[in-house]
């Protein structure tokens, strides 16, 4: 293929502002990490993918959230522009990357963290908004559940997939759950499922065993698309609860993945 160029993944742009090394840059529709620092109006390289600690304001993330770039304020955000097919606002840019390996959350989750971890987002760069987003593009996000959500959820459902705008649907695609056992398991419990936010739609076939959350065994569990048709409700997101019983005593986490799409009606 003799019009192949290069992979992309690093950017020569001109520079919208004076920059740093390590810093976050919007230029045009491109955004990336500086590869050195620059003075506004010179050439320079940007990184378009990978995962940086970027410079945040207040915000507070969540594993897996949505994180976007406020342009005006050179900082990242969890504030999504107010109106997404017509302004010019803050920009997604990719998606909080705050668990690690060795149990604690990279920064990010505290409005003091100057920093978050972020995961760039290279399909999402140049969008304004969800709305704007290709629907077949397939997304996904990834929540960890604390003990005391586990055990609430029968009556306290907790969101994975947050609300898409008026006008718009997600579909899921799969949903994966990591069981990660503490010192004492889970007991009693019902059938793990997901649901759209107050209704009963299940969204995916077969259900995660109680069993499975009460084992003391760590376990990786895909609960596949449903095999009849339903309709996903509209400016609606997805929660993960169990409808039959609570969990009690234990002190283990749910790592859940969601991998959806969001569609626009027409």
């Amino acid at each position: 293929m003799q019009n192949y160029v290069h992979r992309g993944e690093t950017l020569t742009v001109t520079a919208p502002y004076n920059v740093v090394t390590g810093q976050g840059v919007l230029a045009g529709n491109i955004f990336g990490v500086a590869v050195f620092s620059a003075s506004s109006g010179a050439s320079l390289e940007i990184v378009t993918c990978g995962v940086y600690d970027l410079a945040k304001d207040a915000s507070t993330f969540n594993p897996g959230d949505k994180v976007y770039w406020d342009n005006v304020n050179l900082v990242a955000t969890s504030a999504p522009p107010a109106s997404p097919s017509t302004t010019p606002g803050n920009r997604e840019i990719g998606v909080a990357d705050l668990v690690q390996a060795s149990g604690v959350n990279a920064p990010g989750g505290l409005t003091g963290d100057p920093t978050v971890r972020v995961r760039l987002n290279v399909c999402s760069i140049g969008l304004v908004g969800s709305s704007d987003m290709d629907p077949g593009l397939l997304q996904k996000i990834t929540v960890v559940l604390t003990a005391a959500q586990i055990e609430a959820m029968n009556g306290a459902p907790v969101n994975i997939i947050p609300a898409p705008l008026a006008g718009q649907v997600v579909v899921p695609d799969q949903f994966v759950i990591q069981t990660k056992p503490g010192g004492t398991n889970f007991t009693g419990g019902g059938a793990v499922t997901f649901q759209y936010h107050g209704t009963s739609i299940n969204p995916h076939a077969g259900n995660l065993a109680a069993a499975t959350v009460n084992s003391g065994t760590a376990s990786v569990n895909v609960l596949a698309p449903p095999s009849a048709a339903y309709q996903p409700p509209a400016a609606t997101g997805i929660d993960i609860t169990n409808g039959t019983a609570a969990f009690a005593s234990g002190n283990g986490e749910l790592i859940v993945t969601a991998y959806y799409s969001v569609i626009t009606l027409g």
